[in-house]
């Protein structure tokens, strides 16, 4: 099998790094300089109005077609297409807006991705339907299990997956929805020639795997906003039971918490926090462990770099509005995975960035997202994609 290694800690990306951070200070800079009624409002005032439809008659829905080039340390460069509409079951001040997109991406490390994501609200908000479906043909890495797998352990695997996750839930009281959360991961044709010590240790899954699993879950949500929130909560219960009797090839238990509270400091600037936690308890995969490593949760790590039983993440993000359609973002975190809960306080991981924002959608408070992520050993990546991380 001819694999390329990918080697997130040694890449050097020094120019990309600099691009963010002064893309970042040059818009910061227009603040002080920008005058509500010059040439460049207009054009975006213009162009909103295309995207949006005027004010008396506005659009009751909007499709976005995103070129996806990036750089993600588990990817490397990647491109592809992303495909959003964005609308609304019922055009009303109450009923939020529901989003389908669908991301078709390939990558330099010759990894191929579909997937399909939803998130549908019915007219007042009665029900709720968030879902994520996704086929994947991929080369990643792997170093093993547990918070302190070294570097050197690194070695690259190949894998085909199919995955659905979806959570159905009815509003129950103002905020608060119950329902259930369905999971079904079906990991196929590995190939570990590349990867003889993780062959040799046998973790679990390694050769392939089918688990689906069940459960209840709850919601809390009274935030101002969806997209882009200013004020209010959001908190997301589920657990997940896997066994060998319905078919799964495992027995054992997930149990997910993602917790978000948002201040409103001054006008638009908002102060944004959240936890989030995976607790396995049972024998579960390798692949459905807790993980550190994501876009949205855990940005700057290789997804997987670490991981074990039980994750749990912790973040700010500072949103500043400069001028007009421009933002900014500072944040950070930490976070950890360990065997057991009690030890998650050991060998934390630290997680910071910035990012710059672009208002898409102004009117449903949509954003371009591009941020840049750093944690420790000089690990980094950025990102690229609609909507805030959390």
């Amino acid at each position: 099998m001819n694999l390329i290694r990918i080697d997130s800690c040694r890449i050097k990306r020094t120019g990309l790094k600099r691009f963010f951070l002064l893309a970042i200070l040059c818009f910061a800079g227009t603040a002080s300089f920008a005058q509500p009624n010059n040439f460049v409002n207009r054009t975006i005032n213009w162009a909103y109005k295309i995207v949006e439809g005027d004010s008396s008659k506005p659009k009751k829905k909007y499709v976005f077609v995103v070129p996806i080039w990036s750089y993600k340390p588990e990817t490397r460069w990647q491109y592809g297409v992303s495909v959003s509409h964005f609308f609304k079951s019922k055009n009303d001040s109450v009923t939020r807006m529901s989003v389908i997109r669908t991301n078709i991406v390939h990558t330099l490390n010759n990894q191929f991705s579909v997937r399909p994501f939803v998130d549908w609200f019915s007219a007042q908000n009665i029900y709720n339907v968030r879902g994520i479906f996704q086929y994947t043909d991929f080369v990643e890495s792997y170093w093993g299990i547990g918070p302190q797998a070294k570097n050197d352990n690194e070695e690259v695997y190949s894998f085909k997956q199919l995955r659905a996750n979806v959570k159905a839930t009815r509003l129950i009281t103002p905020g608060l929805y119950a329902g259930l959360h369905f999971s079904v991961e079906n990991l196929y044709r590995v190939d570990l020639s590349d990867a003889p010590k993780m062959e040799l240790s046998q973790v679990k899954g390694s050769t392939g795997f089918f688990e689906w699993g069940l459960g209840p879950v709850f919601s809390f949500d009274n935030r101002n906003h969806i997209y882009f929130p200013t004020k209010g909560h959001f908190i997301d219960i589920g657990v997940l039971l896997y066994q060998k009797t319905w078919g799964s090839n495992s027995n054992f238990t997930s149990f997910q918490l993602d917790a978000r509270k948002y201040l409103k400091l001054w006008k638009e600037n908002v102060l944004a926090l959240q936890l989030y936690t995976v607790f396995n308890e049972g024998n579960a995969p390798f692949r459905m462990m807790g993980t550190l490593g994501n876009e949205s949760y855990f940005r700057g790590y290789y997804f997987g770099r670490f991981r074990d039983n039980h994750a749990a993440t912790c973040q700010a993000e500072l949103r500043q509005q400069v001028w007009g359609p421009i933002g900014i973002v500072l944040f950070g975190g930490f976070g950890n995975v360990s065997n057991t809960i009690p030890n998650l306080t050991q060998a934390i991981k630290p997680m910071y960035g910035a990012g710059l924002r672009i208002k898409a959608i102004p009117r449903e408070k949509i954003n371009l997202r591009l941020d840049y992520a750093w944690g420790e050993k000089g690990i980094s990546a950025p990102y690229i994609t609609l909507s805030e991380a959390f």
